[in-house]
């Protein structure tokens, strides 16, 4: 009922935070086994695709694989089923078919990256949504957590994998594969998670001050990496990085990671930067392997700090600019917003500014309880805000006494929604221990199609035609007459 008062269109619907992608399947009970084996089997092999044709000296390739299936499996709960195990298997093998390699060594590979993933994916799905979306400041090491028991199955099934197809050794395999699990899943998990989902974890200003220096100056940094050489060169993005976490949303710094993640594992394995270690030597591997990690994880854990500190700064605004009983816009904030509103009127259109006030309010508290004048201000309240939608403003100005500004096209649909506001309350019921409590409003309003020369005289004349619809028998509307207004007009 409140949804057909609002002047304009329908009552925008908030998106949920865990949105995830059985939302975009919406059929996913009659076709989600094909959808299912279609969507994971080319995601993962366009995923092989990039590591295939990148690969290099195989002690520090990038392989971004594993993270993307486990993240594709644990932010869309829909393609956790065998079919999109099946599509993993598929695309894990195609890859490998088209790089040359056996069917029989395709599939084991395909086994054994399988294997590791499945316990990372069954951790990571026992996490909160907002920590897969790096909300928390401890999310990172929540994520990490969850990781290593993976790497070091995904290292048992690899050092069974290289005796029986390569008759490798099986303890340099359970001492370097661990590591390069842990950096391919730091360097492509973290963005897999924040983007899979439909709205970020949690509001931030810091994404909407857009300035590319961060980017400038982690280029260069990258630049004088590759210029530089040497053992530190794979460190000289970390201060960039710190940059971009604090300027930048959790979702452009986990991007920003990959980027560089990816990068120097390639850059290291092709030669383009020469670190002066031997790459035959596993214990170099390892260490080359964690610093890469180290230096996508340092920079994740303090995106995902500012983002709390965002996010406890919204709430703090929140908290400071509106009436906790009713969530409406409090005393001080509604007359800054309104001030604001009322010197930037559109050229076309007009506003009505409302002041509001429940009748006998008092009695209701002395007859039924003051919970059950709380109920009714809480029943007004959401008529209040549904009335003045996303373009106008509703504020609590104390006690049972009300505001509205509403952005109205002229004076005759805005007389039209004040009497229709003022009717429907009167009519509203508000329930309260089994008793049905009824109440009316007055009004004192004004419509403006221009800026008001003063606008606290102008707040003055409205609190005066309140009183005089009080005056005159309650639940009624004064207006202040155009001449009036236009006294008040610039």
């Amino acid at each position: 009922m409140f949804t057909m008062l609002r002047y304009g269109g329908p009552m925008m619907r908030p998106l949920a935070l865990n949105r995830t992608c059985s939302t975009v399947l919406p059929d996913a009970r009659d076709a989600g086994a094909l959808r299912a084996l279609l969507i994971v089997g080319f995601a993962v092999w366009c995923a092989c695709i990039l590591g295939l044709a990148s690969r290099h000296a195989f002690s520090v390739s990038f392989w971004p694989a594993n993270a993307v299936l486990a993240g594709l499996l644990v932010r869309c709960p829909a393609l956790h089923r065998p079919a999109g195990w099946t599509g993993a298997a598929l695309g894990f093998v195609a890859a490998d078919i088209m790089f040359g390699r056996t069917a029989s060594l395709a599939f084991a590979f395909a086994a054994t990256n399988m294997i590791g993933v499945l316990p990372t994916m069954l951790l990571l799905r026992r996490l909160d949504a907002i920590d897969l979306l790096l909300g928390r400041v401890h999310s990172v090491v929540r994520i990490l957590a969850c990781i290593l028991p993976g790497c070091f199955t995904a290292a048992l099934a690899g050092a069974v994998l290289v005796k029986w197809q390569f008759d490798g050794s099986m303890l340099q395999a359970l001492a370097t594969w661990p590591a390069s699990e842990l950096v391919n899943y730091l360097t492509t998990l973290p963005a897999v998670l924040a983007w899979s989902s439909a709205v970020s974890a949690v509001p931030t200003e810091r994404s909407i001050r857009v300035t590319a220096w961060p980017v400038v100056g982690l280029v260069a940094s990258c630049a004088a990496a590759l210029w530089l050489d040497g053992p530190g060169s794979i460190m000289f993005p970390m201060p960039a990085l710190l940059l971009c976490a604090l300027t930048y949303s959790v979702r452009t710094t986990s991007v920003l990671t990959m980027a560089i993640g990816a990068g120097s594992l390639t850059a290291i394995g092709l030669g383009a930067v020469h670190i002066g270690q031997d790459m035959a030597i596993p214990a170099h591997v390892v260490s080359i392997r964690v610093a890469v990690a180290f230096l996508v994880l340092v920079p994740l854990t303090i995106s995902s700090a500012m983002a709390v500190h965002d996010s406890l700064s919204h709430r703090l605004r929140e908290a400071a600019d509106h009436d906790g009983l009713t969530g409406l816009l409090n005393r001080r904030a509604f007359d800054q917003r309104m001030r604001a509103m009322l010197a930037a009127m559109p050229p076309s259109g007009g506003l009505a500014v409302l002041w509001l006030d429940i009748d006998h309010f008092k009695s209701i508290n002395d007859r039924f309880g003051h919970l059950a004048g709380d109920a009714v201000l809480q029943s007004f309240g959401a008529l209040a805000a549904d009335v003045s939608g996303p373009t106008g403003l509703a504020g609590r100005m104390g006690g049972e006494e009300f505001a509205l500004v509403l952005a109205i096209p002229d004076r005759a649909a805005a007389i039209v929604a004040t009497n229709r506001l003022r009717r429907v309350f009167a009519a509203t019921s508000t329930g309260w221990s089994g008793v049905s409590v009824r109440a009316t409003v007055s009004i004192g309003a004004c419509y403006l199609d221009a800026p008001p020369a003063d606008v606290t005289h102008l707040v003055h004349r409205l609190d005066e035609m309140l009183y005089r619809a009080k005056r005159a028998g309650r639940d009624r509307v004064e207006w202040l007459d155009d001449r009036e207004a236009a006294r008040d007009v610039a």
